[in-house]
C-alpha cells in the first residue's frame, strides 16, 4: 500500500488549466531516443511520441525507452526521466507553486527551484518524498519492490523523516525506511572507487553515473547526461 505523506500545505486549490499559459507548464527541453506520451486530454487514449517543446500538463504520462530519456523544464526547475522509466504529472499549479509527481518504475531525477514557498512532491509505489527548493532522485526498482531517494542539495522528507544533501532512504513494501549515506563515496568531481564497491550491493546506485562520472575506474554502458555528466 502506497504511503502519502503531505509535507507542506495543509489546504491546496488549484487553478483551471483554462487560467494557465503556455509558459505555466512544464516542457521538454530534451529527448534521446524513444520518448511517448499518453495525454490526459486525448480522447483517443492512445501513446504518441514526445516531441522537444511539447507541453505536459496534469494528468499526462511518459514513457522512456531502453537507452532514452528526456528533459521536462520550468523556469530554473528539471525533471530528468531516465532511460526505462514511467512518470505521471499528477498535480500542478504554478501560481501556488504546487506540485505532485509519480513514478511508477525507474528513475528521475529532479530540481525543484521554483517552488521553494509551496510543496513539491514525487512519490512512487513505496513512498512519497517532499521537498522546497531542493535537487534529488528518485528511483523504483519494481523487482526488489522499493524506492530509493538520494538527496543532492537541501532537505527531502521521506515517509516522514528528514534526509539532508549525501544521505539517502530505501522504503520496500513494508514502509520500513532504511537509511543510507554517499557523502564519502560521490561528490562533484564524480564517484570513486567506494562508490563502486557500495554499487555492488546497491545496483540502484548506477542510476548515479548519468551524473556523477566514474573516478580511477570505468562503468559499462554508463550514459553521461548532457548537461551535467561531462
Amino acid at each position: 500500500m502506497k504511503k502519502i505523506i503531505s509535507t507542506s500545505l495543509c489546504f491546496i486549490s488549484f487553478l483551471p488549466l483554462s487560467f494557465l499559459s503556455a509558459q505555466d507548464f512544464a516542457v521538454a527541453g530534451f529527448i534521446k531516443g524513444k520518448v511517448n506520451i499518453l495525454s490526459a486530454n486525448d480522447s483517443s487514449k492512445l501513446w504518441k511520441a514526445l516531441k522537444v517543446n511539447d507541453v505536459i500538463q496534469p494528468g499526462d504520462t511518459i514513457k522512456t525507452g531502453n537507452g532514452s530519456k528526456v528533459d521536462l523544464v520550468f523556469k530554473d526547475s528539471e525533471f530528468r526521466l531516465q532511460p526505462n522509466t514511467t512518470f505521471v504529472l499528477k498535480e500542478w499549479d504554478p501560481k501556488k507553486q504546487v506540485s505532485k509527481a509519480y513514478v511508477e518504475n525507474g528513475a528521475a531525477w529532479f530540481r525543484a527551484k521554483d517552488f521553494k514557498k509551496g510543496s513539491f512532491e514525487v512519490s512512487s509505489p513505496t513512498s512519497t518524498a517532499g521537498v522546497r527548493g531542493t535537487a534529488f532522485g528518485v528511483y523504483y526498482m519494481p523487482k526488489e519492490k522499493k524506492t530509493y531517494t538520494c538527496v543532492c542539495e537541501g532537505k527531502v522528507d521521506v515517509n516522514g523523516q528528514v534526509f539532508e544533501k549525501g544521505m539517502g532512504a530505501s522504503v520496500g513494501t513494508d514502509e520500513a525506511i532504511e537509511r543510507n549515506e554517499y557523502k564519502d563515496i560521490i561528490s562533484k568531481e564524480g564517484a570513486n572507487l567506494a562508490f563502486q564497491k557500495k554499487m555492488q550491493t546497491l545496483p540502484m546506485l548506477s542510476q548515479c553515473l548519468a551524473c556523477h562520472k566514474p573516478i580511477g575506474w570505468e562503468a559499462k554502458d554508463r550514459i553521461p547526461d548532457e548537461k551535467y555528466g561531462k
